[in-house]
This record gives C-alpha cells, structure tokens and sequence, in this order.
C-alpha cells in the first residue's frame, strides 16, 4: 500500500487534517473577510457588503454547514474537511506523473506550509484557488501523455474552480495553461481551458451588470479596492511579510530575522533546478504570483497559495534527488514554518477572541435582534455576531440623525467616547484598560 501513490497521497491529506485540528482552535471567530462571503448564504444574517474584487464561490463552499448553524467550531471543522479533500483532488492527477516520494514531497510541503494550515480552517478563496490550479496544470499535462475523459474533467473543473474563487487569477493561470496545449496541439484541451475559464467566470460578470453597471465598471471598482493595479514593490512587502503578519496593509514593517525567511527564496530557486522536467508548473506558480509581486502595493501570504503549491511540484522533484542533505532541509523548512504559524495565530486569535467577547458583552447588553448597529467603527464581524443591520454615518450625520426612523434596537460601537448625537443615549463599557474604558457601546433609550 505505502508504495502506491494513491493510498501515500491519502495519508498526506489525512495528516493535512490531523495538522489544522491540532494547531488551530477550532472556537477561532470569524474575521471580516470570512464574514463577507458567509453572511452571503447564512440565513437569518445580513448580507454584509460584497465588494468589487470578490466572487462568491468560496460562499458556495460554506453554504452547506450554515444552513445548520453558523457556531464557528462546526464551520471550522467543516472547512477543515473540505481543505484536506481539496489537497487530495488536487494532487490526484499528480499520482500519474511523479514519483512517490516526490508526490508526497510536494503535497506534504504544502500541507505543512503555515499559510496553508493557518487557512486552511478558514472561510478564504486563496487556499482553494491552490488547489484548482494544481488540479488544471496536473490534469493538463495527464492529457498531453494520455487523454481520458477523467483528464479533461480535472481540467475542466480545475479551471471553473478558481474562475469562481478568483476570475482574476484564472487569467495568469491560462497565460500559461493554454500557450502549452497549443504548443502541444491538443486543441481539446485548449477548448476546454477556454470554456471553463468562461463558464466560471460567468456568476461574476453577471453579477458586476446587475450590481456594478458593467464588467469595465466592475473591474476598476475592484482595481481601485486593491489601491489601484499599477507597478509597485509588492515583492519587498511579500519578502518581509512571508512569515506574518497575515495581512500587511501598508506594509511598512521592518525587516526582522531576514535567516528566517531563505524558504521563500529557495522554493524558486529549487523549482528552477527542476524546470526541464517541470516546466509548466514553474512557469504557472510563477505567473500567478506575479500580479501580488509587482502590482499590488502590500502583501497578505494568502494571496502567494497558488504559486506556492505549484512551485511544490519543481521543487520536490529537486529535492528528491539530494537525499543526503534532504532531511536537514527539510527539518529547517518545518521549524520555520511552526515557528511562524505561532506567531501569526499568537496575533490573530487573542483579537479575534477580544473582538467576539466585546460584541457578546453587547449582546448581553440588550443588543438583539431586531437591531442595528449605527456609526463607522463597525465591522461585519460585528454584525455577523450580533445579526444586526448596519447603518453608516454618512459625513456630517450624527449618529441621532442616523438613527432616525430606524426600528428595534439602535446601538453603537466607539472607543473611549461616544460619539456625536449618542452622548445621552445609555452607555455600557465593553472593554477597559487600566480601569479606563477602550470600547463602549451606546444603545438608544427604548420610545
């Protein structure tokens, strides 16, 4: 069994799972962005705002488990499943064209990558825009050695998947993917490139006529979301923040322990050594990650998951071959990367769990639903855990003029001081430092 690629592969994903429920706490609240795509399909919970850039098929993921609850523990565990499925489909097609020991290479380094174990419990597209692309370019190059129909059907779900996960990615995914089946006259799977690419794309650009006015609307919506698309260091924000923090907007930290970072310029460096034999996944990892290295001016480690992954496959064909120094590299790649999945979970928990303990305080308060929550300190984590509307304070509107005519429950979330138009409305403190208040809630006297 252990020397079938299959059944190694499955053991991989299973020690994917293993990794995630050990080292992320399941009781981990939601953050904004995962709010954004749950509240889309969480029933009895305001739709929060869908941005431009965003498309809805990691909401298509979720929408399972919270048609039952929205616990953060189930969801947590349901998307835990739903990673290690999606590590072990997109590996699949790799089973037909790698060695086992560098199949369970590529697949374990990326299973063990903080990044990925850190999102992998998480309601975020990049993890599974990883998986898509592995799954096009494997099934891809399957279909150049032997077409089949499962092949194509790898290909085409490849390609569909992170067309609804990330439209914009499948551009630099089929930069590379449909050149190379041209070159290789397999004009089926050009065709299906093409068709699938479209067909996945299709809910967004609907969605940008019916809710943005048109595509080229849409489209420099989402650019001026990500603070325009124009040359920029991305690559020096990517560099500095490649062991955390999990976002960096603007990434303006300095440089610290820079020893620790040599992973991230030795996975292209080995995936160059392995570039003959492997030249599509190479030129794929590295054409999707070039769109956050030289046009985004900031970085977050999630946005570089695809071109991690399919850097893997370069590089653990490179490694494989250099048995004798392997393990020592590969027990410094595994320290690192725990050493910066704590420090990441170390900044991100402790806040979310603040943030939730707050908003339960309010809640306690008399803060349910019906009810909105009033001003511009909320967020939609707020509102996805108390179920209230939001109503923004528009400039030169006080909260009281804001208010105006709004049913049930009126609230408000500041820090320190309540803000203007609520100074009569009762208080109740949220959280305090030093014996002095840091958040306070202002909730509108019952009519």
């Amino acid at each position: 069994m252990l020397a079938r690629p299959v059944p190694l592969l499955g053991l991989v994903a299973l020690g994917y799972l293993a990794l995630q429920a050990l080292l992320v706490p399941a009781d981990m609240t939601l953050e904004w962005d995962e709010v954004v795509y749950t509240s889309q399909v969480a029933p009895g919970v305001p739709d929060a705002m869908f941005s431009a850039p965003r498309a809805r098929g990691v909401t298509w993921l979720v929408a399972p488990i919270v048609q039952v609850t929205t616990d953060p523990v189930a969801i947590r565990w349901w998307m835990m499943i739903l990673a290690a499925g999606g590590l072990f489909l997109a590996f699949l097609p790799w089973t037909r064209l790698l060695k086992p020991t560098a199949l369970v290479l590529a697949a374990g380094l990326f299973a063990t990558l903080w990044v990925a174990l850190w999102y992998g419990p998480q309601v975020m597209p990049n993890l599974y825009v990883a998986f898509g692309a592995v799954l096009a370019i494997g099934s891809l190059l399957v279909v150049r050695e032997s077409p089949s129909g499962w092949a194509y059907a790898g290909l085409a779900a490849g390609f569909a998947s992170v067309a609804m996960l990330r439209p914009s990615d499948v551009l630099w995914l089929g930069v590379v993917a449909g050149p190379a089946a041209l070159l290789w006259r397999r004009w089926a799977a050009a065709a299906t490139i093409l068709v699938a690419a479209v067909v996945g794309s299709v809910p967004w650009v609907v969605e940008a006529y019916t809710s943005f006015g048109s595509l080229l609307q849409r489209w420099a919506a989402a650019g001026e979301v990500q603070g325009g698309i124009a040359p920029a260091p991305g690559f020096w924000y990517e560099f500095k923040a490649a062991n955390g923090p999990a976002f960096c907007r603007p990434c303006d930290i300095p440089l610290e322990r820079p020893y620790l970072l040599i992973w991230w310029l030795a996975l292209p460096a080995l995936a160059l050594v392995s570039a003959r034999r492997h030249p599509v996944p190479l030129l794929a990892g590295l054409a999707m990650a070039a769109p956050y290295l030289f046009l985004v001016d900031y970085a977050a480690p999630r946005f570089l998951l695809p071109a991690y992954a399919l850097l893997m496959i370069p590089a653990a064909a490179t490694m494989s071959r250099f048995r004798p120094p392997f393990a020592v590299l590969l027990a410094a790649y595994l320290v690192v990367q725990f050493t910066a999945f704590q420090g990441v979970k170390g900044q991100d928990y402790p806040l979310r769990q603040f943030q939730a303990a707050f908003v339960q305080k309010m809640i306690d308060a008399g803060v349910t639903r019906p009810c909105t929550l009033v001003g511009t300190s909320v967020n939609p984590a707020h509102q996805f855990l108390t179920g209230c509307d939001v109503r923004i304070v528009r400039r030169g509107e006080s909260v009281a003029e804001a208010a105006q005519g709004l049913p049930g429950v009126v609230a408000t979330l500041s820090q320190k001081t309540p803000p203007k138009g609520a100074e009569e409305w009762d208080r109740h403190v949220l959280a305090s430092s030093n014996g002095k208040p840091t958040w306070i809630t202002m909730i509108r006297p019952n009519p």
